[in-house]
């Protein structure tokens, strides 16, 4: 009988030597290895990528917050339009109507200046993000939006001098120089198709570049 089991152990196949991969699995199944595995993905790796995460999250809501400043930064093109449409049936204005639409004006604009400053300081969060392809739209939009916001803020000022220099029920004007082909109504309704554009379209186009930008963050 032990012959013969001998003899069975013989003629049975050697087992096959191990290849590299399963040598590879049956080093990494050992429990030590799996404890040291573990414990540098605890130490090095989860707090790699909480940060980066929580660096997503703050540059998202700082975008957010450009965001909120842009939005009130164009709205004030259209205080400051409204602001005149009082005035907009009027011939003339009186020096003392003329200083006190200045005033409110220059409120308005001391608020847009400020809001301009916060969004700028703001807008270098959209710099600098991998995989972000609209850093530089944003930046050249904010521009040129800003560009057409000081032209339209221009022609309101333009029009309010105009109102107030143009004699047309008083002999003298109380100007130097006056337009005498200004027209009120006419201008100022020409004032109120830039600050659409403005105040509509070109802020929709950029708020619509930082909205894409912000969730390309998410």
């Amino acid at each position: 009988m032990r012959y013969a089991a001998l003899a069975v152990r013989e003629t049975q196949p050697s087992e096959a030597p191990k290849g590299r991969l399963a040598k590879a699995l049956d080093y990494l199944s050992n429990g030590f290895v799996l404890l040291i595995v573990g414990s540098l993905i605890t130490s090095f790796l989860v707090p790699r990528f909480q940060r980066a995460g929580e660096a997503r999250r703050q540059r998202a809501a700082l975008m957010q917050e450009a965001l909120e400043q842009f939005l009130l930064y164009s709205n004030s093109i259209w205080q400051e339009f409204y602001a005149t449409l009082p005035l907009a049936l009027e011939a003339e204005i009186a020096k003392e109507q003329y200083v006190e639409e200045l005033n409110a004006i220059s409120v308005i604009k001391l608020r847009r200046y400020d809001a301009y400053a916060k969004m700028q300081a703001l807008a270098l969060v959209f710099h600098g993000g991998e995989g972000d392809g609209d850093e530089k739209g944003v930046d050249s939009a904010l521009y040129d939006y800003a560009v057409k916001v000081n032209a339209a803020s221009e022609a309101i000022d333009r029009w309010l001098r105009n109102l107030y220099c143009t004699p047309t029920k008083r002999e003298r004007s109380p100007c130097t120089t006056f337009d005498p082909r200004f027209d009120s109504y006419a201008e100022h309704v020409a004032i109120q198709k830039l600050v659409l554009e403005v105040g509509n379209e070109s802020a929709q186009r950029v708020a619509g570049l930082m909205v894409r930008s912000i969730e390309s963050v998410h």
